[in-house]
């Protein structure tokens, strides 16, 4: 019998008023009329009858029946896994729904959010990582001129689904089919609709920014970056700190009014900025309009995003509302302030908020790309894409979220390493991505951070060391005003103390760029997954297992399902599929070539032919267990079988987390060592680099550190590829670099 957990958290519905949508989807000449459902409510009755099988409900108005030939009811979905387990009513009829391609194994215990569905804003259970398209042919009959109600029902004793859209338009099927289905989120900050889905699913990754394309000073590795507030009556006082750090990007703003006084000095800035070789970054909002600019212009109601009845729909409640990315005044409206902002010679442009439909951000950012290109500008594109890995793929760099401050707090590891192994693999292993500690919510007091001291983010040195281990750049942000003036004044002493931490480590990073540049993690494993980043917005029931494998220092890297091709697999020894339901041909064939050539592969869940043809099987049920040091174990050893010796081990570091990455093109390996609790001492360290790295001699292995330890390995010894040494005192963060340049 499968848990009705999921039918109790989906049987809440929205209660809406009736709306008519008209939309064209014929060819030349021709117009289909596309009616679109609004979401209604059961009624309080509904509930008094103790029936708990609505999913949701939609009122669909039609003008003519007339004009549809072949009516069908075209929805998305997720989360339907088995045929015969969910029903929609139409005027009284019922049709059955088809399940979802794929296998789906039923769980022993679920991970629930308690956050909405795909429908939300920034989140999703987890679970339902796939989103299908289906279209239902509707006896014409039963439809009528005017107000057409549809349910959609679960029967007794299914898991329960999710349904996001619907409309009644013609359709070419006669039987009820799913049309198709994918990983990939649709939309961000408002609603997905079927036409998210169709542009996702035709799209093919035609705009995806290359590695060639990212400006040389932009790439991974190459900046120090500031976007900490500029104080424009202490200019000398904020190039002085900018010089103390190394900074080399620094955030602002550029006003639309380029003959304001404010433009004219921000373009000063900007030109002294150059002159000190420091980048600038415009800083820009993409998805929110402020509730004083709406009641300043009433026009620019226009602008906001409306719900299926029209109300205006807030992104922060009482203050910015959700800026609908589709309509063409507002779209325009941004496209000129990115002209001006190029003009004034910015060499990045920052979305925060980059949200909307998925289509819609993905060519905003390619229509800047063209008018860039026009002026003879290749200008980088900095995204705050919440996530969503298509639309990270088009920009230069990414944007972290989700962030908490790295430490130990309460007895509890705090880490971001799952979400910088995603990030590595969303771009692509060559494009940078800028993180912070400080969470994904302004609105909250220090969000994110654990050590404030005197209303002060103190603890930065463990955000910077994680983010600098794990291929990311770190981001001053979000400082607060009173360690802001205590900076800028020289006043607060534990201001300047946390100052004087902040340009250690930038000039660490500065002196020591051939550390970062040009490199990629090393990893004798591949997690496979689909594309959704373990971050606050998504909770993921794989998230335990990327955990347990960044605390074991297991090193491994993800790859995401969408991208897969034949022959990517081949570096790793093993790839793990974790808990993937379904998956296309092209990915299916891609992993039995890689088992044919000696790959081995090992399926946690998944298909059953994905699991038939595995090297090594476990069920999903292990995602819940790895909290547990006897599961964590018995993971490693598994993964002993298909690894052999693995790449690193330490002894004596219980809150240590390791990474390796490869210097491209040389026989260079860097081993980064961040430490998340109190300074430890006598770290033995063992690394098997097998035949990677041959006649390494000691002289070839060198000791770094932004903390005040000794710079000597103790106990060094290499036999075959095989390096053993002691770190004799590990305070926050270490790097070794074993071999010399080839």
């Amino acid at each position: 019998m499968r848990s009705n957990l999921k039918k109790r958290n989906f049987t809440l519905v929205i209660a809406l008023l009736l709306c008519t949508i008209l939309a064209s989807c014929g060819g030349p000449g021709q117009k289909e009329k596309v009616y679109r459902g609004v979401t209604i409510a059961p009624s309080y009755g509904y509930y008094m009858s103790g029936r708990t099988d609505r999913v949701t409900g939609y009122v669909v108005k039609i003008d003519k029946i007339a004009s549809l030939d072949n009516p069908g009811l075209v929805f998305l979905t997720s989360g339907i896994k088995h045929a015969g387990e969910a029903y929609v009513d139409v005027n009284g009829t019922q049709y059955d729904i088809p399940p979802l391609a794929g296998d789906f194994e039923e769980k022993s215990s679920e991970i629930s959010s308690g956050i909405s569905g795909k429908q939300g804003w920034y989140s999703f259970k987890s679970g339902d990582d796939l989103v299908g398209k289906i279209a239902i042919p509707l006896k014409k009959e039963t439809l009528r001129d005017g107000i057409n109600e549809v349910a959609f029902f679960t029967r007794p004793e299914s898991d329960g689904f999710e349904v996001i859209d619907a409309q009644i338009e013609n359709i070419d099927n006669i039987e009820s089919i799913v049309i198709g289905q994918t990983y990939h989120l649709l939309a961000r900050g408002r609603h997905a609709t079927i036409r998210d889905f169709d542009y996702v699913h035709a799209y093919q990754g035609e705009k995806r920014r290359s590695e060639h394309d990212i400006p040389e000073w932009a790439q991974r590795g190459k900046v120090n970056f500031y976007r900490a507030g500029i104080n424009w009556e202490n200019l000398d006082r904020m190039f002085e700190m900018f010089k103390e750090a190394r900074v080399n990007l620094v955030a602002t703003g550029v006003p639309r009014d380029t003959k304001s006084e404010q433009y004219k000095r921000i373009k000063k800035f900007i030109d002294r900025c150059h002159e000190n070789d420091i980048r600038v970054t415009a800083f820009n909002s993409l998805g929110g309009i402020d509730l004083r600019e709406v009641l300043m212009d009433p026009d620019l109601k226009k602008w906001v995003y409306h719900d299926e009845v029209g109300n205006m729909r807030w992104r922060q409640s009482g203050k910015v509302f959700a800026a609908d990315l589709a309509n063409m005044g507002y779209r325009k409206h941004m496209l000129e302030h990115a002209k001006i902002q190029i003009d004034a010679d910015v060499d990045e442009l920052y979305y925060d908020f980059a949200i909307g439909g998925t289509g819609d951000v993905l060519d905003f950012f390619a229509e800047i790309r063209e008018i860039a290109r026009k002026k003879g500008k290749n200008i980088s594109i900095y995204g705050n894409c919440k996530g969503n890995i298509l639309v990270d793929e088009v920009c230069d760099l990414l944007k972290s979220e989700g962030t908490t401050e790295a430490g130990v707090w309460d007895g509890k590891w705090v880490h971001n390493i799952p979400q910088a192994r995603f990030y590595f693999a969303a771009g692509s292993e060559v494009k940078p991505y800028r993180s912070k500690y400080e969470g994904a919510d302004p609105g909250v007091a220090n969000p994110g951070a654990h050590d404030v001291r005197d209303n002060m983010k103190f603890g930065w040195k463990k955000p910077i060391a994680e983010a600098s281990a794990f291929q990311s750049h770190f981001a001053i942000a979000e400082a607060g005003s009173k360690l802001f003036n205590g900076w800028l004044h020289k006043d607060n002493p534990m201001a300047m103390q946390v100052w004087s931490d902040i340009c250690r480590y930038y000039t660490f990073l500065d002196d020591n760029r051939d550390l970062y540049t040009d490199v990629q993690t090393f990893a004798n494993i591949a997690i496979l997954a689909p594309p959704l980043i373990p971050s606050f917005e998504v909770s993921l029931k794989r998230e335990s297992l990327y955990n347990a494998l960044a605390e074991m220092n297991i090193m491994y890297d993800v790859l995401l399902l969408h991208r897969l091709e034949e022959g990517m697999l081949n570096r790793y020894k093993a790839v793990i599929i974790a808990d993937i339901s379904w998956m296309g041909l092209r990915q299916f064939e891609a992993i039995q070539a890689y088992q044919k050539k000696g790959g081995k592969v090992y399926t946690i869940g998944s298909t059953n032919r994905l699991q038939k043809m595995a090297d090594m099987v476990s069920s999903a049920d292990v995602f819940a267990e790895l909290n547990k040091m006897s599961a964590r174990r018995t993971l490693s050893n598994r993964l002993r079988e298909l690894e052999g010796l693995p790449i690193i081990s330490l002894s004596g570091a219980k809150y240590v987390a390791a990474n390796v990455a490869h210097k491209k093109g040389t026989d260079r390996y860097f081993l980064h060592f961040v430490n998340y609790d109190k300074p430890q001492r006598n770290i033995r360290v063992r690394v098997n680099l097998g035949d990677k790295v041959n006649n390494v001699t000691r002289d070839a292995i060198r000791l770094y550190s932004p903390d005040d330890v000794p710079l000597k390995l103790k106990s060094l010894s290499i036999k075959n590829g095989r390096i053993e040494f002691t770190l004799p005192v590990l305070d926050i963060y270490n790097v070794v670099e074993i071999g010399v340049g080839g």
